[in-house]
């Protein structure tokens, strides 16, 4: 299939520790991106599967007093599973109470149905769940839930399993699409705070009803496939849903006409390659979930559903065929979709240079340098290790006393912190990824002031944005071409300077800079094969190149 963009393209990008604002439009609909604040990191497993984000809310739960202590009372609570039978202990071991109050909640154990131990006076949450796993191997959590129960004198309870309802979503007009993840988050207040009480994550998910009021809230996420598949699925659905309470029902049922379609290209870039990424809504909760879809081999195109109306945010791993996500690219990047209707985009479109970054002459007694360097059209890198890539990033000053240093192209935090005065901050970086032939070698250099040693000072750059570029990032050979240009964090207001390189930068050649927008466009024409480097100098603030740009074919 085909996915056609209007020609409209407006993008303001600023990154950090950095926020990309992009909105383009496509046929009329408006499709807005926002980069996450990307903390600074080294280079991690990208996990595949469902992940949590967030502290596990039961893990602070306290064991109750030997004994009944004043102020406190017995509380006793039965617990009946779905088949309204008590619950067994290896399914079903913990009770957990959580005083409105805001105290840290107690954790009771569950011996076969029952629990009982002493509890502060006054009104708690009562929260518990059962596990099981059915001998075809689904999985399924059964949440048993009271909001409010009020203890004031020995209290004995029942929860009772006959009354969970499924938590789940559904395609109304796909009867192929089945969930691949499911999970929910059950929130309340507590004391002056809003926080998540207990998450679920299994292939079937039940709660029992609750009634609104105590500030109650149930979010769930759920990822939908042709027949459930992991991979290759010609669409994924996103769904996300937060309601008030634990509804009777709290089955999300949506129609495709509902959602927004979203059209999406997963380019490759030259080698053998491998995608998958993650989709978390962005509750207004302490804890998130991103459910897992893996693209597979690239270049790949599908239709992606999402909610309308929510945050989205989302990254997206390349590495090589085996999927295994040892070494990997990661972009990342925040959406939110206003309404139904049909969208178009990429993930992974080059070129992939560097965005914004900062220097903190004095983080902590030391200097810290955050530059991303794998920022794309459509996507953020976070500073730190890449895989396969070496280099150095070094400030030094007016003298060419090198101030601090290290091994890691765009992350360096060490040294004594830089004194007020002028400095030149360099970055160099060296990648050989087995499933990339772009973005080969990078040298940045910027003219740095630093007036306050508290005060960070950004790292602008310019980004490049190459119109026409197909599915492996490749342009026409000896074609006009126009590269757009956007500021990124850049103070200065001059039209940078541009060359272009078809040799891998041994030779350069100026080429001509028009304004277009809040940026430029350089235009030129592509050589008859290979690569096309670029440097772009904004005078006296920052010099960037970058060798193997994008290819041409």
């Amino acid at each position: 299939m085909a996915f056609n963009a209007a020609p409209a393209f407006k993008a303001a990008l600023a990154l950090s520790t950095t926020a990309l604002s992009a909105t383009a439009l496509f046929g009329g609909t408006t499709v807005s991106a926002h980069a996450a604040p990307a903390p600074p990191r080294t280079h991690e497993n990208f996990q595949r599967g469902l992940v949590k984000n967030g502290a596990d809310p039961e893990a602070k739960a306290r064991r109750p007093h030997a004994g009944v202590a004043a102020g406190e009372h017995v509380l006793k609570v039965d617990l009946l599973g779905r088949d309204g039978k008590p619950t067994t202990t290896d399914h079903n071991s913990r009770l957990y109470v959580w005083p409105l109050d805001g105290s840290d909640p107690i954790g009771l154990d569950m011996a076969n149905g029952h629990a009982e131990g002493p509890v502060p006076d006054g009104d708690h949450i009562l929260s518990s769940k059962i596990f099981d796993t059915a001998p075809d191997g689904r999985t399924s959590v059964v949440l048993l839930y009271l909001p409010k129960v009020a203890v004031g004198a020995d209290t004995a309870v029942t929860m009772d399993g006959r009354k969970a309802r499924p938590v789940k979503a559904t395609a109304a007009d796909r009867p192929d699409a089945k969930p691949t993840s499911t999970a929910a988050v059950v929130s309340q207040r507590l004391g002056d705070h809003y926080q998540a009480i207990t998450t679920m994550a299994a292939d079937d998910l039940y709660a029992t009803p609750a009634a609104p009021g105590g500030d109650l809230q149930l979010d769930m996420t759920a990822q939908l496939t042709r027949d459930g598949a992991a991979e290759g699925s010609p669409y994924v659905y996103n769904i996300s849903s937060s309601v008030k309470g634990i509804p009777d029902d709290p089955s999300v049922r949506v129609r495709s006409a509902d959602l927004a379609e979203v059209g999406t290209r997963y380019p490759g870039s030259g080698g053998r390659a491998c995608g998958g990424g993650h989709a978390s809504p962005l509750w207004t909760t302490t804890a998130q979930f991103g459910t897992y879809s893996q693209v597979g081999k690239l270049p790949a195109e599908r239709t992606e559903y999402f909610t309308p109306g929510v945050d989205w945010y989302l990254d997206y791993a390349i590495t090589d065929p085996s999927c295994d996500f040892s070494e990997y690219d990661l972009l990342l990047r925040h959406e939110r979709f206003a309404g139904p209707g049909r969208y178009a985009r990429t993930w992974g479109q080059g070129p992939f240079g560097p965005g914004k970054g900062g220097l903190t002459p004095d983080s902590e007694g030391q200097n810290l340098v955050q530059v991303p360097l794998l920022n794309s059209a459509d996507g953020e890198s976070l500073p730190g290790s890449l895989s396969f890539t070496q280099g150095s990033t070094k400030l030094t000053d007016m003298s060419g006393t090198v101030v601090a240093s290290s091994s890691v192209p765009g992350y360096l935090n060490g040294s004594e912190p830089a004194k007020p005065g002028r400095y030149t901050l360099t970055v160099d970086a060296k990648r050989s990824a087995s499933w990339t032939d772009l973005s080969s070698r990078q040298h940045i250099a910027w003219n740095v002031q630093v007036t306050d040693p508290k005060a960070t000072v950004p790292l602008g750059v310019v980004r490049a944005k190459v119109p026409g570029l197909d599915a492996s990032n490749r342009a026409v050979a000896g074609s006009f071409q126009a590269v757009s240009l956007t500021p990124d964090g850049l103070t200065a207001s001059g039209a940078p300077k541009v060359w272009t390189s078809a040799d891998d930068g041994v030779t350069w050649r100026a080429v001509p800079v028009v304004p277009s927008g809040t940026g430029w466009k350089a235009v030129f024409v592509n050589p008859s094969s290979g690569y096309v480097s670029l440097r772009t100098e904004v005078a006296g603030v920052v010099d960037q190149t970058l060798i193997r740009a994008y290819g041409v074919r």
